[in-house]
């Protein structure tokens, strides 16, 4: 007697609920059944790669929160995966509206990324986004911040994993890019289901997550569909760097639209810009009524979130007049519907996921102006992948405004920028080779050695990235600031405490002395010193938990920071702070 035919994972009305609350219409694309088949048929890793616009995230989330609101998850939980924490309350709070629309009824959605001071299960909740870091360090046991009460591989062995704009890793000597393939293939050996999805995927990472993976059952999911979106002109190229002087500004912008969005590559021009558009707006060149945003990673954690929260609510509403100026942070996630955009060069995937933030409303139109100045890539980018970025875009502008609407133009520059030759130069350069062996090696034994795992300080710290993120505090007023100089003790509710968390990001080489910088270092009384927190936290109030600091002076070595960073949280030195009257500006210049 003849079987039926099993019937193919269907979804469609639950993202119709979704779409339909967020005003938009649906697109019924074709790779979002073709995920949910790849998924159902139990497929170990899915490859996805579709263009920004398509809907990724519902594509891969709703077969799991369809299943939770109906009572029977196929996963133990849906793990959210995201390369920085900047994107992870806009995720919450997309998929936690998700949630409601299907009706769930009872389901927790939860944020872990290494919050201080915090004692909780590790992941817990049925949906929880996270950060690469979090879920790797974690994993092999390497908690930074946290007491955490669950088994990391347990939880993970069954979760749906989705890691999400993988692109993001890269670094100037390719270290984390090396080492993800190695971490993906640990995962599925201890028995996760992933899915690894971006819009810009680099052809050496597919192919070393492909040869790595090689014999379990991976699955491709590519498309050229495209998003339901506007239409984006063909980028003009400018040649020399992108004014910060207002009155330059204004001329660049004498026919262009808002919403304006302004991305650079280093906090102190971003900052510069932002002055001048203030300068714009008093003048009265910009209307009176714009919002002028600014948005990087050295602002305190509080008014970050204030800012994000802010776009969100002028996205929601429609405002259109708005200038907003941000550093790489805003090159995912940013789900707003600007007209026109401003860049510094960046490497071609970077490029193309900028430009993707034009033009994302059906019927909007968007024009990018790219400036060619390679210096403004210094100390950020290599400069080997500039200079093929440089010759990929020449006289290919109509290409590159395609690729952010395709994953076939976006493959064929990325294909001409991301030569293996070319990473293996990083690697070579940067000197990293060694160490990443070392790390691969400890990966790939990670199962069999589980029991008798004992890795040494230089793998822990280096299991997935170089270097070091320094966690700060910024005392809130000058007297609180005065009383832990002198050895007093300051409290504070947890909620303020963690609103004034500032991260400093710190390079290292392997072998090499890391930099401390001069926004940790006070003086007093002629002596210089970085001041390490002491935090007790105490009970619950009727209100929130209180925590209590007290300064530990630690003598400022010019060539390293001290043992135990990772863990550490530093006071920063307010002076570093930058503010104009109530507008802050944030850690404009750290060293």
């Amino acid at each position: 007697m003849t079987q039926p035919a099993e019937s193919k994972p269907n979804y469609w009305e639950q993202v119709k609920a979704i779409v339909e609350r967020k005003k938009r219409s649906l697109m019924k694309y074709r790779f979002f059944g073709e995920a949910w088949e790849a998924l159902a048929a139990g497929r170990e890793l899915v490859l996805l790669e579709a263009p920004t616009g398509c809907g990724k995230t519902e594509a891969v989330s709703v077969p799991f929160m369809a299943q939770l609101a109906g009572g029977e998850p196929e996963w133990a939980s849906l793990i959210y995966v995201l390369p920085t924490r900047s994107l992870a309350g806009a995720m919450r709070d997309r998929l936690s509206e998700g949630l409601a629309w299907l009706g769930a009824r009872a389901a927790t959605v939860t944020i872990d990324y290494g919050e201080l001071i915090s004692t909780k299960p590790y992941l817990e909740g049925d949906l929880v986004i996270t950060t690469y870091d979090t879920l790797l360090y974690t994993f092999y046991g390497f908690r930074t911040f946290g007491y955490h009460l669950l088994l990391p591989v347990g939880k993970v062995a069954l979760s749906l994993v989705v890691m999400d704009e993988v692109q993001l890793l890269q670094d100037t000597s390719w270290f984390s890019a090396s080492l993800l393939p190695a971490h993906i293939k640990c995962l599925l050996d201890l028995g996760a289901q992933l899915v690894v999805m971006t819009a810009t995927m680099p052809p050496p990472l597919r192919e070393e997550i492909e040869r790595r993976c090689r014999g379990k059952q991976v699955e491709l999911v590519s498309t050229d569909e495209r998003p339901s979106r506007g239409t984006i002109k063909a980028p003009e190229i400018r040649r020399g760097s992108l004014p910060s002087d207002d009155k330059d500004l204004a001329e660049e912008l004498e026919d262009k639209r808002l919403p304006l969005l302004v991305v650079v590559n280093k906090v102190e021009k971003a900052v510069r810009i932002y002055q001048a558009m203030l300068k714009l707006r008093r003048s009265g060149f910009l209307p009176e009524e714009t919002k002028v945003l600014l948005l990087h990673s050295r602002l305190r954690k509080g008014f970050r979130s204030t800012v994000e929260e802010e776009l969100h609510r002028l996205d929601k509403e429609g405002f259109e007049d708005l200038v907003l100026v941000a550093t790489q942070v805003v090159e995912a996630g940013l789900d707003f519907n600007f007209a026109t955009l401003l860049t510094e060069i960046s490497p071609v995937d970077s490029l193309v996921q900028r430009i993707g933030r034009l033009a994302r409303r059906e019927g909007s139109r968007g024009e990018a102006l790219i400036f060619l100045d390679k210096e403004a890539c210094e100390g950020v980018y290599p400069e080997e992948v500039v200079e093929a970025t440089l010759e990929a875009i020449e006289g290919r502008e109509s290409l590159l405004a395609e690729a952010a609407s395709s994953v076939k133009a976006a493959s064929e520059l990325l294909e001409d920028v991301y030569k293996q030759e070319v990473v293996d130069k990083l690697v070579k350069k940067a000197g990293v080779g060694e160490l990443i062996s070392k790390v691969m090696s400890f990966i790939v034994g990670f199962k069999r050695s589980l029991p008798f795992m004992r890795p040494g300080e230089q793998i822990r710290r280096n299991l997935l990235r170089l270097g070091l993120e320094v966690k700060c505090w910024l005392a809130p007023d000058e007297g609180k600031y005065e009383a832990l100089m002198t050895g007093g003790e300051v409290e504070d509710s947890m909620l303020n405490f963690r609103s004034n968390l500032v991260s400093l990001s710190v390079a290292q080489r392997p072998g090499g002395r890391i930099k401390v910088p001069s926004a940790l270092v006070h003086k007093k009384n002629g002596k210089s010193f970085l001041a390490r927190l002491n935090i007790t936290v105490g009970k619950r109030d009727e209100e929130e938990r209180r925590v209590y600091l007290q300064v530990e002076k630690v003598e400022a070595r010019p060539n390293e920071i001290v043992k135990g960073a990772e863990t550490a949280i530093f006071l920063l030195n307010p002076d570093f702070y930058e503010r104009i009257r109530d507008i802050e500006l944030g850690v404009v210049r750290p060293w």
